[in-house]
């Protein structure tokens, strides 16, 4: 069990009041967990604690990376964080430069919080969280290299050497550069693996304009819908493309980071419209197991995630939330998944009814666009398996459940 934070003094100077506003901006978006945020951030739960700690000022980056999980301003944060590492240098600290994993467990260092239960949470006692990323974080998702923690130090340090700037991060940079920063980013991500390579349209086929290597930061106006990459890390579809400021792309599924809650696509070259329409199916024939298929179809969508609402602990059986049966994306004219509810940890039996929803994805942790849920009967000894009641209307925690992660719990 991880214990709790240190309390923080905003009025003992400018690192305790920038970690304590860091602190309060968490617990305005809902109090998640910073193993939660790390699956946001791309960022370690520890890395995301210290930043919070008050000992010393995070860098530039783990701060954007922050703000954006909790669905903050990063404009401000980032005037916020220069401000705070001018009064620091001032007093004579040294360059922030929070350690990240490197090659380091999460278990070897001490997150400061409550340990979290594998489960689904609780629901948030302020305003929604919204989660984006894999979860539990995996360990290629959130660990960084070492010239990735170095360029980190540097940046911070005002020592980084900076790639040639064509439209604030769509240009060529020079070979082994970043570009600087765009100004003024709706959001932030950060290469990762063999770099981030700019596209001059949402599609693996079109041209390559720039490869920025692991660590580079990057900024976003927005970002639109194109073809289907698998994230290189969790190997499921994603259909996001992040937009630089000169228009050209970047595949969401090369880079740590997301964009901020309720962000609507915007166009760019190569786009694809929004996914609108929604049906869903069952299939089940008559059986003593109450196994059954859901199938998904509509215009213009590449991934489904399927969730279904029931209890998962026998202890609580009241305690009922959405979860997540599965994320299809093969290119297919209809996403099907199998699922046994019978092997749940509180068994669902043939005849039982549960509500089930389908939601057309972006990718792995979206929100969702058009989807369907119904009250699923679950396949029984003398009968198969039935829809009724279909409806559009969907709530968010359907939508977050069903275009999650699939490792998430």
């Amino acid at each position: 069990m991880a214990r709790r934070e240190r309390p923080l003094d905003p009025a003992a100077g400018p690192l305790e009041s920038f970690a304590h506003d860091l602190r309060a901006l968490r617990v305005a978006a809902g109090e998640p967990t910073y193993r939660q945020l790390a699956q946001i951030a791309g960022y370690s739960a520890s890395t995301l604690s210290e930043a919070a700690s008050g000992v010393r000022l995070p860098t530039l980056s783990v701060t954007l990376a922050f703000v954006g999980a909790c669905s903050g301003d990063t404009q401000a944060w980032e005037h916020r964080w220069k401000e705070v590492n001018e009064a620091v240098r001032a007093a004579g600290g040294t360059a922030p430069c929070p350690a990240d994993e490197g090659g380091e467990s999460p278990a070897e260092r001490e997150i400061l919080e409550p340990d979290v239960p594998d489960g689904p949470a609780p629901p948030p006692v302020r305003r929604e969280f919204h989660p984006i990323i894999i979860g539990p974080a995996r360990a290629g998702r959130t660990r960084r290299n070492i010239a990735a923690i170095t360029a980190a130090c540097a940046l911070a340090a005002g020592l980084f050497a900076v790639g040639l700037n064509l439209g604030g991060g769509g240009g060529h940079g020079r070979a082994g550069g970043c570009p600087a920063l765009a100004r003024n980013p709706r959001f932030t991500a950060t290469a990762y693996g063999d770099g981030a390579h700019v596209l001059a349209g949402a599609g693996p086929d079109r041209p390559e304009v720039a490869t920025y290597p692991a660590g580079c930061v990057l900024g976003f106006t927005g970002f639109c819908i194109g073809a289907k990459v698998t994230d290189r890390t969790a190997g499921i579809p994603d259909t996001r493309w992040f937009i630089l400021p000169d228009g050209h792309v970047v595949a969401s599924a090369a880079v740590h980071g997301n964009p901020p809650a309720r962000l609507a696509p915007s166009a760019c070259a190569g786009a694809r419209p929004a996914p609108e329409r929604l049906s869903l199916k069952a299939a089940g024939a008559p059986s003593p197991d109450p196994r059954v298929v859901l199938t998904a179809a509509g215009p213009n969508v590449q991934i489904v995630g399927f969730a279904a609402y029931y209890a998962a602990d026998p202890a609580s059986p009241e305690l009922r939330l959405w979860h997540q049966i599965g994320m299809i994306g093969q290119a297919t004219p209809s996403l099907s998944v199998t699922w046994r509810p019978d092997r749940l940890p509180a068994p669902l039996r043939g005849g039982d009814r549960v509500l089930v929803a389908a939601v057309a994805c972006l990718g792995g942790g979206d929100s969702g666009y058009a989807a369907s849920v119904a009250s699923l009967r679950l396949p029984a000894p003398r009968a198969g398996a039935s829809l009724a009641s279909p409806s559009t209307t969907v709530d968010q925690s359907a939508r977050q459940a069903a275009c999650k992660y699939p490792s998430a719990s």
